[in-house]
């Protein structure tokens, strides 16, 4: 028999939470004013947060590191950018740079009276030149009980991003290209079993040396997020 891969779960109802006037924040790791000793980064991977972006409201949050950061939104749109000009992305996109340490990344509500909800991820960026601002589309029916590689591993991105949506009892199995990469499962929606592990919405799972890793939906329309993180 096998030994148990090293693995770490992270439950929804032990993420870092904090509201504010602007918005609402989950955060899987310690971020911002959110820090917990038992909550900081893996590697590279910095920061997990699903955030809710109250109608007309900005946030500004500044990096105290050089890395990459990937806004994927969920309901609405949202603007977002690095300087002055902010890129308008919609869901069925991702949009993603390099913040430089110091610099800061902004995220705007367009809707004057509607929320929006959004991921940001964070990824310690490699010590290459920075990746330039990306808008990366996709389409619903990619994800169709499919893993759906949104974005890779080329050019200065240290990480891999896949989403899917997955009807009750389909499965999928993820290849790690680096066999030296964290594996980073975070469902958004529904439930699953990933590697014999139970996750519920906004569960977490980080998993280490490993080749694959076997993921079956267990209710329908679930939705997973799946991060490859080189070192």
């Amino acid at each position: 028999m096998s030994p148990p891969l090293p693995a770490r779960i992270f439950l929804a109802d032990q993420h870092g939470l904090l509201t504010t006037p602007q918005s609402g924040r989950c955060s899987v790791f310690s971020f911002g004013p959110y820090q917990d000793a038992q909550r900081q980064p893996l590697g590279r991977l910095l920061a997990i947060n699903e955030e809710t972006l109250h109608g007309g409201q900005e946030l500004v949050l500044p990096a105290s590191q050089a890395a990459y950061c990937l806004v994927l939104p969920l309901t609405g749109e949202i603007s977002c950018g690095v300087a002055a000009e902010l890129a308008l992305v919609q869901v069925e996109q991702a949009w993603g740079a390099t913040v430089a340490a110091g610099a800061a990344l902004t995220l705007r509500n367009p809707y004057a009276a509607e929320a929006v909800r959004f991921l940001h991820i964070w990824v310690a960026a490699p010590e290459t030149p920075p990746a330039p601002p990306e808008t990366i589309s996709y389409t619903f029916a990619q994800l169709e009980n499919n893993l759906a590689e949104l974005v890779s591993t080329s050019g200065n991105r240290p990480f891999s991003l896949s989403l899917g949506r997955f009807n009750g009892r389909e499965e999928a199995v993820y290849h790690l290209r680096h066999p030296d990469a964290l594996f980073f499962a975070y469902v958004l929606a529904g439930a699953f079993e990933v590697e014999g592990r139970l996750l519920h919405a906004r569960d977490g799972l980080a998993l280490w040396q490993l080749r694959q890793a076997e993921l079956e939906a267990l209710s329908n329309n679930a939705l997973v997020v799946v991060l490859e993180v080189v070192p």
